[in-house]
């Protein structure tokens, strides 16, 4: 077997896991109104399960009806009137073979009034993420919350889960009590930070008894000044071992830097996997590591080289609930792979959305969206190669229509294939190759090199056309723009434009970033301009956050609210709001200014042709989810 460690059964306590994968806690938002367990949240549980997941430890629920939840969508476990539903969730995990470990939770200062209509509560009186002022707790409010935390493992045992994990990391209640940086008390609860953690596992474990699965979710390093550091850390996760902790699960970071523990694609792979083996060298219980492991080969190597016992993967299991029976019937290369864009998993959560995922259109819809034969099979031509209509064609293959799909280039892929090129972007190359297996495995037809026309498509006698034919970068209208030394963005990423030492990219959305921070990486001296007032505004925050680290890092730099002018031999003229100008020394110009769709087909097949779906970026550029998620969508309607 390729992956004989990640496969191999783990026993954990009176538990025997099939596989050392863990699907680690995230919030779903897929519960209904009140914490209580929905259809929606069950069938997206039972799918994982069913893909062959060891362990999935179910995502952090509220504690009680006072100040504990965190956000809005929560599930809860603060009431017994809940554990009938939490019972159906646990079953309908462990029916596929899977165990189940409830996460439980208080938010602490991580959280809002707005949520449940209270001033937040911490270890001291300080501001949370929201700018909102937490009071300090009480004596009596610590002890009425180890309560509460003792009453929902009670209650998850009495649901039938196979055990429970205390949330004490990203910033919550339990961390916030353990780190120098949030707890300011002169009280027993300042001098030894670890004492309402110690004693709420005390009082969980009087609850459960002795022989039922408690772990700690834990932070090895919080990433912030005054945080909770490794070597902390290390003595806190002996003193957990010492009063009969089961396992250890180490994240790191607080909710202030969520770019440490919902780690974007502008940061390694394994990002946090030194935190677990550090922990991992102190104690002797089983460690499960998190933190973009997705990656099989290396979760592989990190169990092999015993940096950890268990691997825990979140996005990667919502993006491919079947990664770990790919996995063990060698297709590892058919794993529908995390981009780790956190748009749809994270990016939504804000708006208080629910559950979605950029590359699976089926996330929090497990039911309604399943792939069904379709009724009467068709003959469906798709026009163009990009994510959109490879997704599309890959839907109505497996449903039986008939598919024949026309590429111009003779590569699929779009404009993926020059997104990808960037170092950082690896996740993105495994996703183009996965949509290229799927068209191939599926028996899509693929005409490439060979433009669309509506002769071309006439020919086929389709019964429906779906038209996925992009977008592309034109020439803007800036003098100069057409010098030998300028070239646009998709130039430069397919190798057919080699720039000079010194490059100025006009455009500061995440295209430009990205190229700026390529271009560093290849040791060029690279200038960012930017007419608004911030650059990468088009992605969500810690993927923003991330990139701009990115670029500091690379030494790029910026200029902000200013407009390229024009472009000279040798420099390019820049001018603000208030037409004031300067001159910038430049061997290259990246032209990184925003994509047309292409549309010139939309009205013709809509005359010709009784079924026509328009999707991706020629209705209107824009993300990767939105070319998927209508792919899929127009793979079922037909």
């Amino acid at each position: 077997m390729e992956f004989p460690h990640l496969m191999q059964p783990f026993p954990m306590k009176n538990l025997v896991l099939r596989n050392r994968i863990v699907m680690a806690p995230m919030l779903s938002r897929l519960c209904d109104p009140d914490g209580i367990v929905s259809q929606k949240l069950i069938d997206y549980y039972a799918e994982r399960a069913k893909g062959g997941v060891g362990l999935i430890i179910v995502e952090y629920c509220y504690i009680d009806e006072k100040e504990s939840k965190a956000n809005q969508g929560q599930l809860g476990v603060y009431s017994d009137q809940l554990i009938a539903g939490l019972g159906d969730l646990a079953e309908a995990i462990q029916e596929w073979g899977a165990k189940a470990i409830l996460q439980i939770c208080h938010a602490g200062r991580s959280t809002s009034s707005r949520y449940m209509g209270r001033q937040p509560i911490a270890p001291s009186a300080m501001p949370g993420y929201t700018g909102e002022m937490a009071r300090e707790m009480t004596l009596g409010e610590i002890e009425a919350v180890m309560e509460s935390f003792a009453e929902g493992a009670r209650r998850a045992k009495t649901a039938g889960f196979d055990g429970v994990e205390l949330h004490g990391t990203h910033g919550y209640l339990m961390a916030q009590f353990l780190s120098p940086h949030t707890n300011r008390r002169t009280d027993i609860y300042g001098k030894d930070r670890g004492l309402f953690a110690l004693q709420t596992l005390e009082r969980v474990r009087a609850r459960v008894g002795p022989d039922y699965l408690v772990g700690y979710r834990m932070s090895g390093d919080e990433f912030i000044e005054g945080g909770i550091t490794l070597e902390e850390a290390r003595a806190f996760a002996r003193r957990l071992e010492e009063r009969g902790i089961d396992y250890l699960h180490v994240s790191g970071g607080i909710i202030e830097v969520g770019e440490n523990f919902v780690i974007p694609m502008y940061f390694p792979k394994g990002y946090l996997l030194h935190l677990a083996e550090g922990i991992k060298q102190a104690v002797k219980i089983p460690i499960i590591a998190v933190g973009a492991v997705h990656d099989p080969y290396l979760a592989e190597e990190s169990l092999k080289r015993k940096r950890a016992d268990l691997i825990a993967m979140g996005r990667a299991l919502i993006a491919d609930p079947e990664y770990p029976r790919r996995i063990q019937s060698g297709r590892p290369e058919e794993i529908r792979t995390c981009l780790r864009c956190n748009e749809g998993c994270s990016s939504r959560v804000r708006q208080g959305k629910t559950q979605r995922c950029a590359v699976n259109a089926e996330v929090g819809r497990e039911r309604t969206l399943r792939i069904r034969s379709a009724s009467k099979p068709k003959q469906v031509v798709v026009i163009g190669g990009g994510p959109a209509g490879m997704e599309a064609a890959r839907v109505l293959a497996l449903r039986g229509h008939k598919v024949t799909l026309i590429e111009k280039e003779n590569e699929l892929g779009g404009l993926l294939r020059y997104a990808s090129v960037p170092d950082f972007k690896e996740e993105l190359r495994s996703f183009l190759e996965y949509l290229k297996t799927q068209v191939t495995k599926t028996g899509v037809e693929v005409l490439r090199e060979r433009r669309a026309t509506l002769g071309l498509v006439k020919e086929l006698h389709p019964d429906a056309v779906v038209l996925a034919a992009g977008s592309t970068m034109p020439v803007p209208e800036i003098p100069g723009a057409q010098k030998p030394f300028a070239a646009n963005a998709l130039d430069l990423l397919s190798g057919k434009f080699q720039p000079g030492d010194r490059v100025v990219v006009a455009g500061g959305a995440a295209m430009g970033c990205e190229i700026a921070v390529h271009l560093a990486s290849l040791g060029k001296k690279v200038a960012v301009v930017e007419m608004l007032g911030g650059l990468a505004l088009d992605l969500e925050n810690r993927s923003r956050v991330a990139l701009l680290h990115l670029l500091k890092e690379r030494r790029v730099s910026t200029f902000l609210n200013w407009r390229l002018e024009r472009i000279e031999d040798g420099s390019v003229l820049l001018s603000d709001r208030d037409r004031n100008r300067q001159e910038v020394g430049t061997d290259s110009v990246i032209l990184a200014l925003g994509l047309r769709p292409n549309q010139d087909l939309v009205e013709p097949l809509r005359k010709n042709f009784a079924e026509v779906h328009a999707i991706g970026d020629c209705l209107e550029p824009r993300k990767i989810y939105q070319a998927v998620h209508e792919g899929a969508f127009a793979g079922r309607a037909i």
